[in-house]
């Protein structure tokens, strides 16, 4: 007895459902790997101030009642790995914010982000200063990485060229007060005014910080934008499949700071 073969017009709705599935299979992987927007959430944001604060509660087990003193870069508040570079991050870094268009693709928030942060500050009667002749931060931009090791080698031989400026720095003007305050706990905000240095270019710029103490730990965050890259001399990185990359960027930061024994 022949077995009967199935209608060619049943093997042609296979092949094509089968061939429909396929190309939303690519399609979602296109859109997942390459033209999502992966970018965290800024440091302003309610999911970055949340994870900061599972920081503080975790990172000092010894207090101090005196804000005054000297103060430095934490080491054990949080960690940093390849997750803050597309989730919100609670330790200490440094890093920027800038939009590119990629061919076919569309356009996308960069962002790139180092842990490799050193700045101490000096605490007297309620104002901070920095150490002598010494910037407020200094950011280690060779160490600066996004989520693209090609964008990263562009980014270190195009851009910041950080074989020549390995380092960004902030110096403030004058102290920032805040002898007003009375629940340093809730945190104040203030405009700081100082010298940005970046790509070798300093500028004189002004940064809106938050700040908090909570008896044993100093949190400052905040963010500085637009700025301009042709400003600091800084040429846009080249790629085959950047179409274009925006000549505004944004800088953000979160640090905590420890008292010093």
């Amino acid at each position: 007895m022949t077995e009967e073969k199935p209608p060619k017009t049943n093997k042609r709705k296979i092949i094509i459902f089968g061939a429909l599935i396929l190309l939303c299979l690519i399609l979602f992987l296109a859109w997942f790997f390459i033209i999502r927007d992966t970018s965290p959430a800024s440091v302003t944001s309610s999911e970055a101030i949340e994870a900061r604060n599972e920081t503080l509660s975790s990172c000092s087990a010894e207090g101090t009642e005196d804000v005054n003193g000297t103060w430095i870069v934490a080491t054990d508040c949080g960690t940093f790995d390849e997750s803050c570079l597309t989730e919100v991050c609670a330790t200490s870094f440094a890093g920027f914010r800038i939009k590119e268009e990629l061919v076919g693709v569309g356009g996308k928030t960069v962002v790139g982000r180092t842990p490799n942060v050193t700045g101490t500050l000096v605490i007297d009667n309620k104002m901070i200063n920095s150490e002598q002749n010494q910037p407020l931060i200094t950011v280690d931009m060779a160490s600066l990485m996004t989520d693209n090791a090609a964008r990263d080698n562009a980014l270190r031989n195009q851009a910041i060229e950080t074989a020549l400026f390995p380092t960004a720095t902030f110096e403030i003007k004058s102290p920032i007060d805040f002898s007003n305050e009375t629940d340093l706990a809730a945190g104040f905000t203030r405009d700081v005014t100082g010298s940005l240095t970046i790509h070798g270019v300093s500028r004189e710029e002004t940064i809106t910080i938050t700040a908090s103490f909570n008896g044993n730990t100093i949190l400052i965050f905040g963010e500085l934008g637009p700025i301009k890259l042709s400003d600091y001399d800084i040429e846009k990185p080249r790629s085959a499949v950047v179409l274009s990359v925006e000549d505004n960027a944004s800088m953000e930061f979160q640090i905590f700071f420890k008292k010093t024994s």
